[in-house]
């Protein structure tokens, strides 16, 4: 059966019963050029989803753009998927606070420094 979510909304992670949740939206300022961070794609999402003690299919890549006036810069956005319906409030500052103290481990020598914003829609 195929679940079509309208905006905000997107499908629940798979493994998970078909429908549509609520998720967390993350835009990413990462100090690497466009063309060299698709091949790494799977690596970013995997080191944000450890770090956020979440499974590997509850990170989504979105998009990815050449940063404004920053070529030799990527911004990555991204949906964070919550088990169930949404995360809870509790779970939200946490992964708010881990973003804002830059805490998401990645390998700093593939993706260089970032910044990130965080916003729950």
């Amino acid at each position: 059966m195929m679940v079509t979510c309208s905006e905000p909304l997107t499908n629940t992670p798979a493994g998970s019963p078909c429908g549509c949740v609520w998720p967390l939206q993350v835009k990413l300022h990462i100090s690497i050029v466009i063309y060299k961070f698709f091949p790494l794609v799977f690596k970013l999402a995997e080191g944000i989803a450890a770090s956020l003690l979440l499974s590997r299919n509850q990170v989504r890549i979105v998009g990815a753009n050449a940063a404004n006036h920053q070529l030799e810069k990527t911004t990555v956005l991204l949906n964070l998927v919550p088990q169930g319906v949404k995360f809870d409030d509790t779970t939200t500052f946490l992964i708010y606070k881990k973003f804002w103290h830059k805490e998401i481990l990645t390998d700093a020598s593939l993706f260089g420094t970032r910044n990130s914003g965080t916003k729950k829609i």
